[in-house]
């Protein structure tokens, strides 16, 4: 059986999970489509694998061997297959294009959905298929230059666009809502339009309330659980950052959040100059050196931590 059959029964199995009155079925759901994506992504790998290299481009072990005229070949060797990051290095050279954050969207919903969330219905997993429904249709039709219409059947192209229709006219009436309330930044608007309901895991959050977001009630419109600005803001902040603190942390730069200096309580938005709880803005530039203010040295001072010291030490002479 190919990977690309493989591949296509895995996203037929996940959709009629998610069909089922069976609500068991729901985490079923999530790893059958997730699995389904990573299948037609190493379809693509094999399509790519030179001949008599034992589909080497998908095989996490790649070793060289000298063939009978002398030649150095690279062969895949063992059984272990490559993992999300694998490809996406693989892609990455190959010129081969991924929405990699729509990607790490869906595999960290799956697991969170697998492991935390304990109110799940169909409702709860639409932001996955909405998200699955574009990766799927862009790479059948831009990288292995199919329809993705054909390729899936009728019954199953026809779920996967019902879903992102009614996905996205609710997630469009969401967002309208947050984005009519007043924010001490609009990246705190944006972290939350990208937030999951903490119950369900659902990316419906709203609410009904106007005027200012920090006095607001949130709900979500998949499970009806209600959480108010101090409870979820922070945590919608620093997930929204998580992957620019990551690379600030690999590869190294300016870290993206950082406690606040000034109230303690909140997350504090170096880039904006602003903290998700106060909202108050401290000091980015030395008032004795000129010097920015790395965000690890932001205090409720105006110093930068080496003049800091400086001024320590000349005050304790």
């Amino acid at each position: 059986m190919s990977i690309l059959k493989n591949a296509l029964d895995s996203i037929a199995i996940g959709l009629e999970d998610f069909e089922s009155s069976d609500e068991r079925r729901i985490i079923s759901s999530t790893r059958n489509i997730f699995a389904g994506i990573l299948l037609l992504f190493k379809h693509k790998l094999c399509e790519l694998s030179p001949e008599g290299s034992d589909e080497a481009l998908i095989k996490q072990q790649v070793l060289p061997e000298i063939d009978a005229t002398g030649a150095v070949n690279w062969i895949g060797k063992g059984k272990k297959t490559v993992d999300v990051k694998n490809i996406k290095d693989r892609f990455e050279s190959l010129d081969i294009s991924v929405d990699w954050k729509r990607l790490e969207r869906i595999n960290k919903y799956r697991n969170d959905i697998e492991h935390y969330y304990s109110t799940l219905n169909n409702d709860s997993i639409q932001q996955l298929i909405s998200d699955s429904f574009i990766i799927i249709r862009d790479f059948i039709a831009d990288e292995l230059k199919g329809d993705p219409k054909i390729l899936l059947g009728e019954k199953y192209w026809k779920i996967l666009v019902d879903v992102n229709e009614v996905y996205e006219k609710e997630k469009s009436a969401c967002n309208e809502a947050l984005e009519s309330l007043n924010f001490y930044s609009d990246e705190i608007c944006n972290a939350l339009i990208e937030y999951h309901c903490s119950e369900c895991g659902s990316g419906l959050l709203g609410s009904n309330d106007l005027g200012e977001a920090a006095e607001a009630t949130f709900i979500c419109r998949a499970c009806g659980n209600e959480s108010h600005y101090e409870d979820i803001a922070n945590d919608a902040v620093n997930e929204f950052y998580a992957y620019e603190a990551y690379l600030a942390h690999k590869d190294g730069g300016d870290t993206p959040v950082v406690d606040c200096p000034l109230c303690g309580h909140g997350a504090y938005i170096f880039h904006e100059g602003i903290c998700v709880s106060c909202g108050d803005s401290a000091a980015h530039e030395c008032v004795r050196c000129g010097c920015g203010i790395p965000p690890e040295e932001i205090s409720d001072g105006s110093l930068c931590g080496y003049c800091s010291h400086m001024v320590a030490k000349i005050m304790a002479e």
